[in-house]
Formats: structure tokens, C-alpha cells, sequence
């Protein structure tokens, strides 16, 4: 198909001797915008000489690709475009059903809303200068957009692709609304750049979504993505991989529903305020390796079907675990937590916290109701380094019994009766300084008793000590010079201070001595003290 030259219109429907009458009757060539002429027989739209081109390379299976050609010659009509695209252009059919068009500039907006486009839709690298509209449009055999740029808004609510959806390494300077697309097959945003604020909350994609080392947001942008949230309610029938991605504002994964795995490798969350991803769900693996968390992590009722990654992690404010369940095993191997960690009513069978750092202040790894088969803080060829370890975080816990009970039951099924004990007696402890704190002090000096003498029950033979002290100290006391019978007329064997000492101190246990001796009649304080070492 031979081209006319830029600038010259092509006149359908005219024959040559009507179009050279014409120039004898006018004596000039009037000068016709080759994008508004008009077929004087039907009233279309003349088509320009570059949109003449792009047919002729579509109608011949190939691809339009614009891009080495003049800025001027890249430029498409969206009139031109849209008639293009739902297939209403005159005479046109693609091969193959698909239209692929490389580095056109587009400077109208363009409205294709409800539109149904029966063409597989590449646009490739193009430029749109003006606000683009798909909202509603369905596009029967996929649409691809990659490396585009959308200077304006760019909106896609409730689109639907009958197979992949792809913007890797799109751009978008305006807002781009994604809100309850619906694609058939998968979604790549790989290495897209959004400026402003993005939405995908309660997007529907069958296949696989991707958007490894994606930006959101810029470094100028106020921390605030609109009142809709970024990926709420959004349903992925495979994996979700933000791997590497870049989040300047606060990021929204509340209610997500992930058939497959999530990762975040190393991605992002630079705004302050928050990444949330409350009861959002996973049918595989939720991994945040080396992910960086600068406002609150919010993982508060999210159910992981199988492990929750976070190794080498950082968490620059709270972290909050509340209620989360996990089915496998989860991961905080070389996290950073700086701010308050919630921990609080969590379900994991296998928890994972070795050399973890955890806040300097008090009181800021909450702890309560905490449910898990296998807990360790250390290498597992070392476990008594890490149950001592696991106590140490234990203290840094706001006291509830079931922090201790929990740990006691943990190391009793482990083999560890030893460290039971010593997690038994540690949330005894701290139980007393809370009726001291509360004022309670009958309960404070009963626990403190029972600590001294007895360990809480644990060391019964903690109170051999203050019985030997008693008993020795009987021993001083009931010196022989201090004695004499009981019974002036009896004539007892030798006095043994010794026996006659333990003889008093012994309870249920009758040793005879005492019967037979006591302190001499002059030595009031001394059988005033022997009444209190027996009461002792």
C-alpha cells in the first residue's frame, strides 16, 4: 500500500479527473488538515498519513512500531484509535485478531468506557498525554501496555481481560485506578512507576500477579493514597510477588486474598504511617525477607497457610503479630525490632526468633495468650542458650501468668524440667512485684516467703538452709550450762545440744530430748525462744 506524503490529503471516493477540475476550477489546492478531512460521499474521517501506515502494517500481520519515526509522524488520533481498537474501522481486519502498535503519541483523551475491544491489544511504549478511560471496557483477548506512559489519569475501574493484563515498566504521572478489574489470566507490573496514588482494592486477577521492583508513590508525595485503599479485598488466583518493590506511601493489603504465595523480598515500605496487611490471606508462603518497615507493620489477624518469612527484616516502629495464624513455621531469624512488638494471641506451630533484637525499653514485647508447639530464641544445637534467651524476652514482656505458662508447658515437652521450673519460678517473681506494685503486701511477703524458703514449690530444698540456720543457731542457744531436767528426780543420760536443737525443730518427728531437758528456770528469754524454735 503506497503512502501519500505528510501533509497531502487522501480524498476516498473521488476520481482524479473530479479532484484535477477541482484545481482548474480553483486555480489552488485549498489546505485541508489531513486529520479533519472529511469523504465528501460518506462524512468519515480521513485517516493521516501515519494512521494510513499503521493500518498497512496491522492488515499485514505486523507490528506498528512508531518509535523511529519523527515525533511529529508517532502522533495517532484517539478518534482514530478508539474505531481501531472495538474494530469499527472501515475494511479493517488484523491478522491473528491483534493490534500492536510500538511508540505512538496520543494527545486526546481517550474513551473507550464499556467498550468491547475483540482484538488482543498491544501498546507498546506509547505516550498518552491526556486523560486514557477504559473503566468497564472488556477486552476479550488480553491487553498489554508495557513501557507506556500516562501523563493524566488512567483509568481501568471494573475492566475485564479475557487473558493477561501486562504494564511491566509502565508509567503512570497520574492517578491510576484499578479498582475491581477482573483478568482471566495474569497481571505484570514489573518495574512500574506510580507517581500518584494507585488502586487495586477488590481487583479480581485468576493467574499470577507480579510487581517485582515496582515504585508507588514518589519522594515528593504527602503520605496519603486517597480514600480508597491500595490493594484491599484484592483476590489473586496464584502467587502475589512484590519482590524488591518500592512503597512511599502507606500500603493497604487488608482483606487480600492470595490463593498462592505472597513475597516481598527486600521490598520497601518507606512511609511512616503504616503497611497493612490485617486478615489478609495466603494459600502458600508470605515472605518478607530483608523487608525494610518504617511506619507500623500491621499483620493483625492475617492467616498464612504455610511459612511467614521475615528473616533479616527490619521494623523501624510496632510490629503487630495480633492473632495471626500461621500453619507452618515462622521466621524472625536476625529481625530488627525497634519499636513495641505484638505477639499477642498468635497460633504458630513453630516459631522461630533466633538472634532477633528486640526493643531497649521495657515492656515492649507483648506476649499474652501466645499459642505454639516449638519456640526457640537460639541455634538449635544450643538450647539451653536459647531458652535462657526465651526468658530474657519474657521479661521484656508486660506480666500475664500465661507467658510463663506457656514457656513452662513448652520446655516440659521438650525434656526440660530444669528450665520449667525456672520459668515456673521467674513468673512467680514477677508476680510479686505486681502486689507490690498494687500495694498488696500480705501478698507480696507470703510470695516472698514461699521464694525464700521453698522456690515457689520447686526448690524444696531451698529450706534446708533456714532449718540448718535454726537448728545451728539452737545448737549456740541451748548451751549445757543453760539446761536441766526436766524431772529434778531423774537422772538423765549426757546432754547433746545438737539433738535436743533438732529434737524442737522437727515437726511429727519426737526425738526425746526435748522431753527430757529444757533451759533452766532463770533463763526466761532463752524458754521464750525455745517456744519460737518450735514454732519455727
Amino acid at each position: 500500500m503506497k503512502l501519500n506524503p505528510p501533509g497531502v490529503s487522501v480524498m476516498r471516493g473521488c476520481s482524479f479527473a473530479n479532484w484535477f477540475l477541482a484545481i482548474l476550477c480553483a486555480g489552488f489546492l485549498p489546505v485541508i488538515s489531513a486529520s479533519s478531512a472529511v469523504d465528501s460521499q460518506t462524512g468519515a474521517k480521513e485517516l493521516t498519513p501515519t494512521e494510513q501506515w499503521v493500518v498497512a502494517r496491522l492488515t499485514a500481520g505486523k507490528i506498528a512500531d512508531l518509535s523511529t519515526h519523527g515525533e511529529k509522524d508517532r502522533k495517532l488520533s484517539a478518534n482514530f484509535l478508539e474505531d481501531l481498537l472495538m474494530g469499527e474501522l472501515p475494511g479493517f481486519k488484523p491478522p491473528r485478531n491483534q493490534v500492536a502498535i510500538s511508540g505512538a503519541i496520543i494527545d486526546e483523551l481517550i474513551d473507550l468506557n464499556s467498550a468491547q475491544i475483540p482484538f488482543a491489544v498491544v501498546l507498546f511504549s506509547c505516550q498518552f498525554n491526556e486523560e486514557l478511560n477504559f473503566d468497564n471496557a472488556n477486552f476479550t483477548r488480553g491487553l498489554s501496555l508495557s513501557s507506556s506512559s500516562f501523563f493524566k489519569r488512567a483509568l481501568f475501574h471494573s475492566m475485564k481481560v479475557g487473558g493477561d493484563a501486562d504494564f511491566p515498566r509502565a508509567r503512570f504521572k497520574g492517578p491510576a485506578n484499578f479498582y475491581g478489574i477482573k483478568v482471566e489470566g495474569g497481571t505484570n507490573f514489573n518495574a512500574a512507576l506510580f507517581e500518584d496514588r494507585a488502586t487495586f482494592a477488590w481487583a479480581d486477577i485468576a493467574g499470577k500477579f507480579t510487581a517485582e521492583n515496582a515504585r508507588f508513590g514518589n519522594e515528593q508525595m504527602e503520605a496519603n493514597f486517597g480514600a480508597e485503599p491500595d490493594f484491599q479485598s484484592m483476590k489473586v488466583g496464584g502467587d502475589a510477588d512484590f519482590n524488591g518493590a518500592l512503597f512511599e506511601g502507606p500500603v493497604d493489603f487488608v482483606r487480600a486474598d492470595i490463593k498462592g504465595g505472597f513475597t516481598a523480598f527486600k521490598a520497601k515500605f518507606q512511609n511512616k504511617k503504616q503497611a497493612n496487611f490485617a486478615s489478609m490471606k495466603t494459600g502458600g508462603r508470605a515472605s518478607f525477607y530483608g523487608a525494610l518497615f518504617k511506619g507500623t507493620a500491621q499483620f493483625g489477624e492475617a492467616e498464612i497457610a504455610s511459612d511467614f518469612d521475615a528473616l533479616d527484616a527490619t521494623f523501624q516502629n510496632k510490629a503487630s503479630f495480633f492473632k495471626l495464624k500461621v500453619g507452618g513455621r515462622a521466621y524472625f531469624i536476625h529481625a530488627q525490632f525497634e519499636g513495641l512488638v505484638d505477639f499477642r494471641f498468635v497460633d504458630i506451630s513453630w516459631l522461630d526468633l533466633s538472634n532477633a533484637s528486640w526493643p531497649k525499653l521495657p515492656d515492649q514485647v507483648l506476649m499474652q495468650g501466645m499459642n505454639y508447639r516449638y519456640i526457640s530464641r537460639g541455634l538449635e544445637k544450643n538450647e539451653p542458650k536459647s531458652h535462657e534467651a526465651l526468658l530474657e524476652l519474657a521479661k521484656q514482656s508486660p506480666y500475664t501468668a500465661d507467658v510463663y505458662t506457656n514457656l513452662e508447658a513448652f520446655f516440659l515437652r521438650e525434656g526440660y524440667r530444669a528450665d520449667a521450673d525456672k520459668a515456673f519460678i521467674q513468673g512467680k517473681c514477677r508476680e510479686r512485684k505486681k502486689y507490690f506494685d498494687s500495694g498488696h503486701w500480705f501478698g507480696w511477703l507470703g510470695s516472698w516467703m514461699l521464694y525464700l524458703l521453698v522456690g515457689y514449690g520447686r526448690r524444696p530444698w531451698q529450706a534446708a538452709i533456714p532449718c540448718a540456720f535454726f537448728v545451728a543457731l539452737g545448737c549456740v542457744l541451748f548451751a549445757p550450762e543453760k539446761m536441766e531436767p526436766q524431772n529434778p528426780q531423774d537422772t538423765p543420760r549426757g546432754y547433746n545440744r545438737f539433738w535436743y536443737s533438732l529434737s524442737l525443730f522437727l515437726p511429727f518427728v519426737d526425738l526425746q530430748a526435748s522431753k527430757v531437758w529444757k533451759p533452766k528456770v532463770d533463763r526466761t528469754c532463752l524458754r521464750n525462744y525455745m517456744r519460737v524454735h518450735t514454732l519455727l
